[in-house]
């Protein structure tokens, strides 16, 4: 079922991300309007508004390659581009070796963990930890995949090197609520530039481009896919619960997780809803610390309704495990048949 979808192009997306946080600061939610579901409470326009301010424009890429290593089965290629005038991201690009034209298409966003000296290095294959493999992984079924080092990791810590971790982290946070702006937005923007350069590469089929991440990945996907609709399918791991269930179990997470003002126009399932109708799966666990599982579930139900309501039932997948924090191989299993589903990489 077609459905008329709301869309915003860069322009206005510059114009609203512009107005910043000014407009929501101090915003109430008028009383007469709690009766409303959650997911009628915030569309695009508003979320961009939240996300606060962003370059007025984007300058040119001007990608450059920095290296080449060939792993048999696969080529990653470390790069880098341009996000904002006088700033520059490194990112690694992995490229399946099979003879095609062209290829669907994975942005693929690191976790959080604590591990800032990681970032790109874990989902690019180069990490210890084999869970958080799912760059080359996807890169190995037929997916052109690209990673970049988020704000805060791995080559993105604090160029002076005064601040350290998450002393670092949290001072991106908090200067940018003073000028308007929020970490949230930083990461949607850079997440947006990395679409923008895959969509350069003539090893990419642009109409077939996803997202995947765990926990910090996978809270991005959700906010980046809500934001850019060029996403056409997306898989959030352990990425986000509810905001009653986090003030409730005291959790405290990552900056960019608390979106000013976000609660006076809805919830991560507001955020969510505005998928709808594009495919999008949650696989999560049932003892996650961070978010608990009833938070997860009433996310989704809010999200649901938004399906429903286009006739996309299908489209809005879950995965529920036992146990803690973690991106299993029961879970990237299950995340990479439904990116397969949806975007169907030729072999």
């Amino acid at each position: 079922m077609r459905t008329r979808s709301m869309s915003v192009t860069r322009r206005e997306t510059l114009r609203l991300f512009g107005s910043g946080l000014a407009a929501t600061a101090v915003s109430l939610r008028d009383g007469h309007h709690d009766y409303l579901p959650a997911e009628k409470a915030l569309d695009r326009t508003s979320l961009l508004q939240l996300l606060g301010a962003v370059p007025i424009a984007a300058p040119p890429l001007a990608a450059e390659r920095v290296e080449r290593d060939d792993l048999g089965d696969v080529v990653r290629e470390k790069v880098s581009y341009a996000v904002e005038p006088g700033e520059r991201v490194p990112a690694f690009i992995l490229l399946p070796k099979e003879a095609s034209t062209r290829h669907p298409a994975i942005l693929c966003h690191h976790q959080h963990g604590g591990e800032f000296q990681v970032g790109k290095d874990g989902p690019a294959g180069l990490g210890s930890d084999s869970s958080q493999h799912y760059a080359l992984e996807l890169a190995r079924r037929g997916y052109v995949t690209l990673v970049f080092d988020a704000l805060c990791f791995n080559e993105r810590q604090d160029a002076t090197g005064r601040l350290k971790g998450g002393d670092y982290e949290r001072y991106e946070a908090m200067y940018r609520i003073t000028e308007g702006k929020s970490l949230q937005g930083k990461y949607v923007w850079d997440a947006r530039r990395a679409l923008d350069y895959l969509e350069t590469r003539p090893e990419v089929d642009a109409s077939r481009l996803g997202m995947i991440g765990h926990s910090l990945g996978g809270q991005e996907t959700l906010f980046t896919t809500a934001v850019d609709t060029r996403i056409r399918a997306a898989v959030s791991s352990c990425g986000f619960g509810s905001l009653p269930t986090l003030k409730r179990d005291r959790i405290n997470h990552n900056y960019a997780l608390f979106v000013p003002a976000l609660a006076n126009q809805g919830d991560y399932g507001a955020v969510l809803a505005l998928v709808a109708p594009r495919p999008f799966f949650v696989a999560a666990r049932t003892e996650d610390p961070i978010f608990p599982k009833d938070g997860i579930e009433e996310t989704v139900a809010t999200a649901r309704r938004a399906y429903v309501a286009v006739g996309a039932t299908d489209r809005l997948g879950t995965f529920f495990e036992p146990g803690a924090h973690a991106f299993s191989p029961t879970m990237r299993a299950a995340a990479y048949a439904w990116l397969d589903k949806w975007l169907a990489p030729r072999k």
